[in-house]
């Protein structure tokens, strides 16, 4: 009797120790930091948050309101605020929950929606300094010509293709793939699509190949920011030496070639000595003038 009590015992026990193994289960395991950890990250993250926040609404603000920002140029810079305006608002949240607590407490559609919203404004942003290194490259190497051509419309086809392009990156997930709802010990997680070919395909429209365009791009701009500096300076030290030749020109009283025109005309003839000095006066300044601008 005592050892079928002594069984019936360690059943019941090992039975409520499985019971609370499969809770705990169930529940999750607890995050991987500590409180004072989590909350430490969490307030960083939080004013993170708030600063990207604050600051592309007043990047918006400023366009809007005052009348010399509200130009064609700056509506990629709008653009760009607006997309990682979008980031701060409708991804950074939920990634810093998903962070603190080690799992994805929101359900599978709202992994979709944030992960479809992470890829979208993610890519609208490097998309957007893409397009912006190039209209600068354009308006430093063609600043009469495409200043005409950069007219409200051009630039709204720019900011409309540049979100149709992130859009094409990160819809395949949503309408064709599908994302990763994975649970691993009991825990939901949340991930991107991990297929190859989607991978290969995102990675180089949302970084590669915008990130190889700005580098060309902007070493392209500084060759010719410095061809215009090297350009100037020539300039000025040309502009120089003229002043300084016309100085010294003045306090000789003549120059030399109307020197010579003086020392060739008759001295007794008043009249010709008028018109030789008339003559010179004349030689030397269009002589100056070819001087200082051939």
């Amino acid at each position: 009797m005592d050892g079928v009590n002594v069984t019936a015992a360690v059943y019941e026990h090992s039975n409520e120790t499985a019971v609370v193994r499969n809770a705990t289960t169930a529940a999750g395991p607890p995050s991987t930091y500590t409180a004072l950890e989590a909350f430490t990250i969490g307030s960083v993250l939080f004013l993170v948050i708030v600063v990207t926040i604050v600051g592309n609404v007043l990047v918006c603000i400023a366009v809007c309101l005052v009348r010399k920002l509200r130009r064609p140029c700056n509506y990629l810079l709008v653009s760009l605020a607006v997309s990682d305006l979008c980031v701060a608002l409708l991804v950074m949240p939920m990634a810093l929950l998903y962070l603190v607590l080690g799992k994805w407490p929101f359900g599978t559609f709202m992994c979709d929606l944030w992960v479809s919203f992470d890829v979208l404004s993610c890519t609208a942003s490097i998309l957007n300094l893409c397009m912006i290194s190039v209209d600068r490259y354009y308006a430093i190497t063609k600043p009469l010509e495409y200043g005409v051509k950069r007219t409200p419309r051009r630039m709204l086809v720019c900011v409309s293709l540049v979100w149709l392009g992130a859009a094409c990156i990160s819809l395949p997930p949503v309408l064709i793939l599908g994302n990763e709802h994975s649970t691993v010990d009991g825990v939901p997680h949340c991930t991107v699509c991990q297929n190859f070919g989607y991978q290969i395909y995102a990675t180089l429209g949302s970084f590669y190949i915008p990130l190889t365009v700005m580098i060309t791009v902007y070493y392209k701009i500084f060759r010719a920011a410095r061809k215009i500096v090297l350009e100037e300076r020539r300039a000025q030290s040309h502009l120089e030496n003229s002043h300084c030749y016309l100085e010294i020109s003045v306090k000789n009283g003549v120059g030399p070639v109307e020197s010579k025109i003086a020392a060739a005309a008759p001295p007794e003839r008043g009249q010709h000595d008028h018109r030789a000095s008339s003559s010179a006066s004349t030689v030397t300044t269009v002589s100056i003038y070819t001087y200082i601008y051939i």
